[in-house]
């Protein structure tokens, strides 16, 4: 029986996983189609529903389930299993979070604020719940404010949106901000910030250096909608641009300690499909497993995308427009945890769990 529902699955996935927006035949380019790879993804029962316009998922250390519900402004708190631990209080539009290792979640959400001259505006802020002092659960908890987009700047005034956040493995973090304001030389919205763990930013953050504010080259940050670090690395990380003009997509950079600057870790010249030109449409988070294997999930193309820690596309990638258990419908987030990979549904307003498993035979 074992052998015949995990054949159904697979079956299953080959089959709806190859939907209208991702064919996996083009893949890659001058060589024959890729043949389904030995991970097949079981899902999960029943399927995580209750939310509205879930807009992010992160597996944390405890280990507990995170969900923003953006629709519902909270912070939805859940086991493994996707039982309810807990709900935050209100909290205005989440849209991205984590958890450092002192088990605080770092959210971007909104705030009603005023700005200069005494005009009330919502402007992106970074959220940091502690939850130690709440014996680890989110109920109850109050927020402080680690950092907000107008947070006084070389420029007054506000700046544009927060659209990605992570942790280094000793708490520093970093926030990805977009916007308008591309031409300022001395403070340009399009940027990643590093923060320290005690959330200092004063006078200004620390801008990382390397990277381009406009244009198409290798370190773009046009519209950068999601950063991923790497466990026991304080320094690299991968990020995504959703920029539609974007040719490099998804980029992974490392820290050059002798110039003190980012470089790009693949160049066009190494020909992985990490930086295929076209492969993907619209990334809007990534998640790193522990082999380092790479999840890209695309909003646009509704699918998941997986490389390897070489760049590689591989073949275990599926998806395709639908309500399917291996489809989706404008899908925002992606997590990983111990063989089990959680993708935020959102169009469908659901969270979708899935075993990878090898265990087919």
């Amino acid at each position: 029986m074992k052998y015949l529902l995990y054949t159904y699955l697979a079956l299953t996935i080959i089959v709806s996983g190859c939907g209208e927006k991702l064919d996996l035949s083009q893949f890659p380019i001058n060589q024959p189609p890729p043949v389904i790879g030995d991970t097949v993804y079981i899902p999960q029962y029943p399927i995580l529903t209750g939310f509205s316009d879930p807009a992010d998922i992160c597996t944390g250390n405890e280990p507990l389930l995170y969900i923003a519900d953006k629709g519902n402004n909270r912070i939805v708190q859940m086991d493994i299993s996707g039982a309810i631990v807990s709900y935050s209080n209100f909290i205005l539009s989440p849209k991205k979070i984590t958890q450092d290792r002192n088990y605080d979640l770092l959210v971007l959400a909104s705030v009603i604020d005023t700005i200069p001259p005494n005009i009330l505006d919502t402007v992106d802020a970074v959220f940091r719940f502690k939850l130690q002092t709440n014996g680890g659960v989110l109920a109850g908890v109050n927020p402080s404010i680690a950092f907000k987009s107008n947070q006084p700047t070389p420029i007054p005034g506000s700046h544009g949106n927060f659209t990605g956040i992570d942790v280094f493995s000793d708490n520093y973090y970093l926030v990805g901000r977009s916007g308008p304001n591309n031409t300022s030389l001395i403070d340009p919205d399009n940027a990643i910030f590093k923060i320290d763990k005690y959330d200092n930013t004063q006078p200004v953050p620390f801008r990382l250096s390397g990277f381009e504010v406009i244009g198409q080259g290798l370190l773009s940050l046009q519209k950068v909608s999601s950063i991923a670090t790497f466990p026991n690395n304080n320094t690299d990380f991968i990020y995504t641009q959703d920029y539609t003009d974007a040719v490099f997509k998804i980029q992974w950079v490392t820290f050059n300690d002798i110039d003190d600057i980012y470089e790009p870790r693949f160049t066009p010249e190494d020909n992985v499909d990490l930086l295929r030109n076209g492969l993907v449409a619209e990334p809007e988070d990534i998640t790193i497993d522990n082999s380092g294997n790479i999840y890209v999930i695309d909003a646009y193309k509704d699918s998941l995308y997986k490389f390897s820690s070489l760049g590689k596309l591989k073949s275990e990638s599926f998806g395709g427009s639908g309500s399917s258990p291996t489809q989706f419908n404008n899908p925002m987030g992606v997590a990983y945890f111990y063989k089990t990979l959680f993708i935020c549904d959102t169009g469908n307003n659901r969270i979708i769990r899935y075993i990878l498993s090898t265990d087919i035979q």
